[in-house]
């Protein structure tokens, strides 16, 4: 894995340990919204801003997730991008992870950047990991058809749907291979 920046149309992947503190304050602001939380079918985080941070670096040192702060073309910070559920689970060598994507300024939705922050991951997964990752997944609510549509843009396909008492879910993948199929040749092929 290299240092060098990861970008992807207008955004760039601003690794967690190197966020600024007024970036973890936008951060924490996201996660405690209720809306953006409703729709990661979570609830708002009440810990303090201390605790969030320590938490989070201590998960992206420990290899238990791959995080990072979206920022756009100005270098502003307008959401985050993470791969979590490694599995296996560390230290073995994972080959498969879990997207989780949140664009926080809510002027932004609907304007491609989580489909470019979900490029730049992508692009982190496949090419920066060290050794590449095979899979990716995710999962997502059925009625939010807009994050549906960016993830097919961006390669996923929905392979399963699971129906629970109060809501459906999607789930969705992509593999390397389908990756560097509609990107690039592999350069291990």
């Amino acid at each position: 894995m290299t240092d060098a920046p990861v970008t992807f149309g207008r955004v760039r992947l601003q690794p967690l340990t190197a966020l600024t503190p007024a970036d973890w304050r936008t951060m924490y602001g996201y996660f405690r919204d209720r809306e953006l939380a409703d729709w990661n079918g979570a609830q708002p985080i009440r810990l303090p801003e201390w605790v969030f941070r320590r938490v989070m670096i201590d998960e992206e040192r420990g290899g238990e997730r791959y995080g990072f702060g979206v920022l756009d073309e100005a270098g502003r910070l307008i959401g985050s991008v993470e791969l979590y559920d490694l599995r296996p689970s560390p230290p073995l060598t994972a080959t498969t992870a879990t997207l989780g994507v949140m664009i926080g300024e809510r002027a932004l939705w609907g304007r491609g950047y989580g489909r470019e922050a979900v490029g730049a991951v992508l692009r982190f997964a496949f090419e920066r990991v060290s050794p590449p990752l095979e899979r990716v997944r995710l999962r997502t609510f059925a009625h939010n058809r807009r994050a549906q549509r960016a993830f097919l843009a961006s390669g996923f396909q929905e392979v399963a749907r699971e129906v629970g008492r109060e809501r459906t879910d999607v789930l969705m993948e992509i593999t390397r291979d389908a990756w560097y199929a509609r990107t690039h040749e592999r350069p291990d092929s």
